[in-house]
């Protein structure tokens, strides 16, 4: 079974160029913001990794990312965040939020599909494993 991206892009184009791009390899579950996402997750849908933009309609990624992490069931899901800001504050920002991983726009095709499966092969560790390592 393919495995299922969640998408938050508002911009249409966007969302078909991602899935030129990775619609052969996995399932890719498009959503123009962060809103109609959880939405979507909490009806119990199951997604294997998120890609959002950072620039989301309605709700924030940070807001997003902050409202995603709250619920425990959703507390170990990847995250990977797309911004268009190739700043250290912007990285450190989304990863305090609750991102898993951040990347600069746009990213090459190879470079993508690699940050992707690296993030469905090494889930996020829970708490408890985060505290032991420390």
């Amino acid at each position: 079974m393919q495995e299922k991206l969640l998408f938050i892009q508002a911009d249409a184009s966007a969302l078909r160029a991602m899935e030129a791009v990775l619609g052969g390899d996995y399932k890719l579950i498009g959503k123009h913001d962060g809103l109609e996402a959880l939405e979507w997750l909490e009806r119990a849908n199951h997604a294997d990794l998120i890609i959002a933009d950072s620039n989301m309609p309605y709700l924030s990624s940070t807001d997003f990312l902050k409202e995603l992490r709250s619920q425990a069931a959703f507390r170990q899901l990847p995250v990977l965040v797309l911004s268009d800001l190739d700043q250290v504050t912007e990285r450190n920002h989304y990863m305090q939020a609750g991102a898993t991983d951040f990347a600069i726009k746009p990213l090459p095709k190879a470079q993508l599909r690699q940050r992707i499966r690296h993030l469905l092969d090494n889930p996020r560790p829970d708490d408890s494993e985060v505290r032991l390592a420390s």
